[in-house]
């Protein structure tokens, strides 16, 4: 698949997110991936540091408004995370992934370590705990 071929060639954080709220009459699902698995840091971050970084970054209007109509830091909170069909979809590969053992997915397990890249489970299960307990393989 085009994410372990993303995987295999170095890329180290792989996110899928569905983006629904620029009306395009239905969602787009869209993957980034990263090479830097540092990068899981800022793509995690919460609502206000988003907000934060933007109000930086971005020029307001000249009425003192934001220049982004369809994005802010409530958005990236929601791309942060992937819809259940994701995590059933990695759950159901051939070769299932040690994470997806049900003591972890349904509540029983407090630890996960990212053994690829893309792991929807985590990014559900795990990612509010601010990376505090995950290691990466």
């Amino acid at each position: 698949t085009m994410i372990k071929m993303l995987d295999a060639i170095g890329f180290k954080s792989i996110h899928i997110y569905e983006e629904s709220h620029c009306q395009f009459g239905a969602p787009w699902t869209t993957l980034i991936a990263f090479k830097d698995v540092d990068t899981r840091k800022r793509w995690y971050r919460s609502s206000a540091a988003v907000e934060l970084d933007l109000s930086r970054r971005i020029l307001p209007t000249k009425d003192g408004k934001t220049s982004l109509r369809y994005f802010d830091g409530a958005t990236m909170k929601s791309y942060q995370m992937p819809s259940r069909a994701f995590e059933d979809n990695y759950c159901r590969q051939q070769d299932k992934p040690e994470e997806c053992a049900d003591k972890v997915r349904f509540g029983g397990g407090d630890k996960v370590s990212v053994s690829s890249a893309y792991n929807p489970l985590f990014e559900r299960r795990f990612a509010d705990a601010k990376l505090k307990q995950v290691s990466v393989l």
